[in-house]
């Protein structure tokens, strides 16, 4: 039970909405109340997992659509003047697409097909990116304008493994990803942001379809 455990905590590289803020003080998950244990798991901030869950059933993956959210303190004024609701929209929807991106290209690299349909042996990921920041974004503007920052920013990935038939919760994770600071301002570009955000959903991503692989070695 150890073993699978372990296994599937770090499974949990994404999934969703509901997970409480482990990361503030004072703050309590329902986690434990939902029948999960908290784990360490090296490159995850916070993971509680299913004791016993078998992981190894699944073999294909359905990927809820993602929510982002920017962090309260987030009112950045750029030149032409402060980000439009039109703008943050097109932020948020271009993170959330490049996440399924990323996911959708790791996992069916690693052999499992991503559908749209719950079976029994579909795994479902639902996933949040909370708090997201970014240091200098580079939106088009008239006019030439300059950016700078030191790093692209940062965010916070809140995800949820269940069973795609039954709804059954197999696992959480909350892990804040911050892009390396550099020692210098330089200029940052929106390519540059992107490439930042798709680094860390990569690593997000590499992360589950390792686990899977391993609970499928397992079971072999």
């Amino acid at each position: 039970m150890r073993v699978a455990t372990t296994m599937l905590a770090a499974l949990l590289a994404l999934g969703a909405a509901g997970a409480a803020r482990a990361d503030e003080p004072g703050a309590a998950s329902p986690a434990e109340d939902e029948g999960l244990v908290a784990v360490k798991i090296k490159g995850l901030d916070h993971v509680w997992a299913r004791p016993g869950a078998n992981l190894s059933a699944y073999d294909k993956i359905m990927i809820d659509p993602v929510e982002v959210s920017f962090r309260k303190d987030w009112k950045p004024d750029i030149a032409g003047g402060p980000i439009t609701a039109a703008e943050r929209q097109s932020i948020k929807d271009g993170l959330a697409k490049i996440f399924r991106q990323e996911l959708k290209k790791e996992i069916e690299g690693g052999g499992y097909p991503v559908v749209n349909s719950a079976e029994s042996d579909v795994l479902r990921i639902r996933a949040e990116i909370r708090d997201l920041y970014i240091n200098a974004p580079d939106l088009p503007r008239a006019g030439l304008t300059r950016v700078y920052a030191l790093s692209a920013g940062e965010m916070r990935l809140v995800a949820e493994l269940r069973d795609s038939s039954t709804g059954a919760l197999i696992a959480r994770v909350i892990d804040l990803k911050r892009d390396p600071d550099a020692p210098w301002l330089h200029v940052t570009t929106r390519v540059e942001n992107v490439a930042a955000a798709r680094r860390a959903i990569a690593e997000w991503a590499k992360i589950l379809r390792k686990r899977l692989d391993a609970a499928h070695t397992l079971k072999q």
